[in-house]
């Protein structure tokens, strides 16, 4: 497999070093595991606020965030015996076990349909349940799009991959915990590779049974131990608690500020959590949101309106920094913002690779440019795409997938600000084969080009004219939480 090696280069405005953009990736990356309220994505933080006060932006300050830092310590998995021993992994914002474990029968529940439940008796044992994947289209992709560039046409209209962040049947471990189970396996039996790390779901919300993910590999064995009601002990503990993450805001001034120092806005963001030490996720997004600050920072032309910097804790939170953000500034600054940017995963494309692990194909991910706006906003966008070489693109409905697009930014869309967000999703950007490797290295100047074109082309139209004929305008009713993001029902 051919490798991009970034070669050192000069730059002026308007242009980005991929050297750079990657050194940015590998320093991020070397903090470690990101996870909300973690100490390194504390870490993480303070390093931003420095990057932002050192690339010229100015009102840098730091804007909490409350999140739930649920932080694993010890989980295994063992016949009651001690005979056998699973690898597994604790599934995120699960409660803990007792600590020297529970044990208990287990309880085959398929794929949690009506039909599965129907027989089993739950109440004091461990539930095992297949998990299912969602399948990710190119069509539903493609449907309603704005434009589609895909110069080899190698984006098929079928299956592209399993969307592993949305795993269909999860809503079968409450009703497990409703009829009266203590302990809850999930198998990833859908899963492309093996392994059992897995931060999916990760919407934030603390759940009542202890619980962990078994990789493919082990999935037979636990099912037929399941199936046959053989005790199982369950070992899940860690802490848990309240912590105070921070997005970390800087500013550009624009030319257009009045007396009271007052402007239009625009808005550039990107999440700084990550599940593992990742990097895709999303530290190939920061690296473009720092290289456009310094950038814009530098310019000796500034634009007409504030751009605003956000670089949001939370999104393995159910995506609450840009939910706490947008809350926060609806009667401010958001009244006068007239577009919104999200910036996530420039990755490589993997595939199985047939032994349990991933291959590289080659090719960038395919990626969603998540849309509502007017048709002159898709233009300019179009046009950035085509100047830049930004392929394998689809301009996507932002409301394709349900109440709100999958990205980070989606609070955005939901408040009505015209919007556009860049975001892939390959395959391995819940496990911890994010890696630098993943990272599609030769895009990272591409998409920071094309993102500082859209921005400055975004500042030449007018609010009314970026906004003309939004699915979802300014005074929309809330949007309820969408699929990927549901809370634990109550009880």
């Amino acid at each position: 497999m051919k490798t991009h090696t970034p070669t050192p280069s000069v730059t002026g405005p308007g242009e980005f070093d991929t050297s750079q953009m990657l050194a940015t990736i590998q320093r991020i990356v070397g903090f470690g595991v990101r996870r909300p309220g973690y100490a390194q994505s504390l870490a993480v933080e303070q390093w931003l606020e420095a990057a932002w006060q050192e690339a010229g932006l100015t009102e840098v300050r730091q804007e909490p965030v409350p999140v739930n830092c649920w932080e694993p310590a010890r989980t295994a998995l063992t016949s009651a015996d001690g005979a056998l021993e699973v690898p597994c992994f604790p599934i995120p914002y699960t409660a803990w076990s007792p600590a020297a474990g529970l044990e208990a029968p287990a309880a085959f529940v398929g794929s949690g349909s009506a039909d599965d439940f129907k027989g089993v008796e739950l109440r004091g044992r461990i539930a095992v349940l297949e998990a299912r994947f969602t399948e990710l289209t190119g069509a539903a992709l493609k449907r309603g799009a704005s434009f589609v560039r895909d110069a080899g046409q190698t984006i098929p209209d079928g299956s592209l991959h399993a969307a592993n962040w949305l795993i269909r049947n999860f809503p079968a471990y409450y009703e497990a915990q409703r009829r009266g189970a203590v302990g809850f396996i999930g198998l990833l039996v859908d899963s492309p590779t093996d392994g059992c790390e897995f931060f999916v779901p990760y919407d934030g919300g603390l759940k009542g049974l202890p619980a962990v993910w078994v990789g493919r590999e082990h999935a037979a064995r636990v099912r037929d131990l399941a199936r046959t009601g053989q005790r199982l002990q369950l070992t899940s503990l860690g802490k848990v608690g309240v912590v105070e993450s921070h997005n970390i805001v800087g500013v550009v001034p624009g030319a257009g500020r009045d007396a009271k120092g007052e402007n239009e806005s625009i808005v550039v963001t990107c999440h700084h959590d990550a599940p593992f030490a990742s990097a895709v996720e999303d530290a190939s997004g920061l690296s473009v949101l720092l290289a456009l600050a310094r950038d814009f920072g530098a310019a000796p032309r500034r634009l007409r309106r504030d751009l605003v910097f956000i670089a949001a804790s939370g999104h393995f939170h159910g995506g609450v920094g840009n939910r706490v953000f947008v809350e926060r500034h609806t009667g401010g600054f958001l009244q006068r913002t007239v577009a919104a940017f999200g910036i996530e995963h420039i990755g490589e494309e993997a595939e199985p690779d047939g032994r349990g692990g991933y291959r590289l194909t080659g090719r960038p991910e395919v990626r969603a440019l998540f849309f509502d706006g007017s048709r002159r906003f898709a233009g300019l966008l179009e046009a950035a795409a085509v100047r830049h070489n930004l392929n394998r693109v689809i301009c996507a409905d932002a409301y394709a997938f349900g109440s709100e697009p999958p990205c980070d930014s989606a609070p955005f869309f939901t408040a009505g600000i015209p919007s556009a967000c860049h975001i892939s999703g390959p395959l391995y950007l819940f496990d911890p084969h994010d890696t630098v490797d993943k990272v599609r290295a030769v895009d990272l100047p591409v998409v920071a080009g094309f993102f500082a074109e859209a921005i400055r082309s975004a500042d030449a139209l007018t609010a009314a004219e970026l906004a003309e004929g939004m699915k979802r305008p300014r005074g929309s009713p809330p949007a309820p939480p969408p699929a990927w993001f549901q809370p634990p029902p109550r009880s």
